[in-house]
């Protein structure tokens, strides 16, 4: 503002008088800064107000969730794995349930703001990551209150940290191991995340740090965890811990589109269109960021379409690989909104948020 304010003094003072009449494009120069200055000004989105209304919602639906009990109480599952069955029956009650979940909600989403901001995700500074996670996953009623993904979000958003990181390094075996150690603590709780294990190789592949080394180094990550459980299966002499998951990781059955709500159905395309949209905009404008972040941005597009695909695959798991896909798509559209600034995509953005809440009443109000 104050470079505007001296910029303005200068036209008027010598540019109206003394520029020649050839330099007339220093006049229009002017007059289209201090139009886009204010327009940008006009449309901007990531204000303190805006933040504010965003995190109210996020708890105005924990709030509404608690009141009617969505979700509670939890219930393990016969194809989960035996420890996720085993916290199931020592959950407190009520409150605290939907305080851990709320918490562990708030934890994911400081996560990928941490990861946004050390990597330089988007080239501006803005919360938009954190409260973009916090109102998909806070405005999904099939995520409330704990589900065995809310642990393993953790894991997979710490694991995409330490793929991150290895960027151009073919020595990062101890990354490489970090990452698939931590996938694998969490397919304890929740087996399907071991499917991005593929992804994760082929993300070492285009940042150049996948080779022998590197590949087995991931490989004992998960070796490391399951010669635990092995030692632990054969003390109890009880092979549960291995024979039900793991044959559930292998059971195939898609979605069933007609057995899905239209509402749900609504939210989902909803997801899906804005990440789809972000996405177009990165490929679209890839020039405008550097070789680095173009790179980070394209695998999370990939990781993108690979949970909605697990998510189509998958039916007894559509629910948690959706909530997967709420990390990538969480920064990818955060990336859209801040970079990108107008009416329509102001008002594209305040109807999202819109929507998302008022989908979430709906599906709240169907389900009492």
């Amino acid at each position: 503002m104050l470079a505007d304010a001296v910029y303005l003094l200068y036209f008027h003072t010598f540019a109206t008088y003394f520029i020649p009449l050839g330099c007339e494009y220093e006049r229009i120069r002017y007059m289209a800064r201090g139009t886009t200055s204010y327009y940008g000004r006009r449309y901007t989105i990531a204000t303190p107000m805006t933040h504010l209304y965003m995190l109210c919602a996020c708890i105005f639906c924990w709030i509404v969730g608690y009141v009617d009990s969505v979700g509670y109480p939890v219930y393990g599952e016969v194809t989960a794995p035996p420890l996720w069955n085993a916290l199931c029956l020592v959950f407190p009650g009520k409150l605290f349930t939907y305080l851990i979940g709320f918490l562990l909600m708030a934890g994911g989403a400081f996560l990928v703001h941490r990861v946004n901001y050390a990597l330089m995700l988007i080239r501006e500074k803005t919360l938009l990551p954190f409260l973009f996670y916090a109102l998909l996953t806070s405005t999904n009623p099939d995520f409330f209150p704990l589900k065995s993904t809310s642990v393993g979000v953790f894991c997979l958003i710490l694991a995409l940290y330490q793929l991150f990181t290895s960027y151009h390094d073919p020595d990062a075996t101890d990354k490489a191991y970090n990452a698939s150690l931590i996938i694998s603590i969490g397919s304890l709780l929740w087996i399907h995340i071991l499917w991005f294990l593929p992804l994760f190789w082929l993300g070492m592949y285009n940042f150049r740090t996948l080779n022998i080394r590197t590949f087995v180094a991931s490989l004992f990550g998960i070796l490391t965890v399951y010669w635990f459980v092995f030692g632990w299966c054969v003390w109890e002499w009880d092979f549960t811990a291995f024979t039900i998951p793991f044959t559930s990781l292998f059971k195939i059955r898609f979605l069933a589109v007609l057995g899905t709500g239209i509402i749900d159905w609504i939210q989902i395309v909803l997801v899906a269109g804005l990440t789809i949209i972000a996405s177009l905009n990165i490929v679209t404008h890839e020039y405008e960021d550097n070789l680095r972040t173009r790179q980070f941005l394209s695998f999370l597009i990939v990781m993108a379409i690979w949970s909605f695909g697990l998510f189509f695959i998958y039916e007894q798991s559509s629910e948690e690989f959706l909530e997967m896909a709420c990390v990538p798509a969480s920064i990818l559209i955060a990336h859209f909104f801040t970079v990108n600034r107008g009416k329509y995509i102001f008002w594209l953005f305040h109807f999202s948020v819109v929507m998302f809440i008022a989908l979430l009443m709906i599906r709240i109000w169907n389900f009492l």
